[in-house]
């Protein structure tokens, strides 16, 4: 169920019903560290984003295809990934 009361977690912002947010490294190493960890996230939330990697950035956008926007879920997934960031 998409929720519209939903507050917007720090750093991401919402773009036609989806949370976005860049995130930029000093290498490639350390982008895809940051991958592999948001991907660890994901996989133990059953709750996947979009990620668009680059040499040193990362756009991840997260939505709930189901709910059609964003849910709790989107949150927590936000604020998880905020606190790897």
């Amino acid at each position: 169920m998409k929720h519209d009361s939903i507050n917007t977690p720090l750093h991401w912002h919402l773009k036609d019903g989806k949370f976005i947010r860049p995130f930029r490294f000093n290498d490639y190493a350390k982008t895809i560290e940051f991958v592999n960890k948001v991907a660890a996230i994901a996989d133990e939330m059953d709750h996947h984003p979009n990620m668009l990697v680059g040499y040193n950035t990362v756009e991840c956008t997260i939505w709930s295809h189901s709910a059609g926007g964003v849910t709790p879920q989107c949150v927590e997934f936000c604020e998880r990934v905020n606190a790897i960031a």
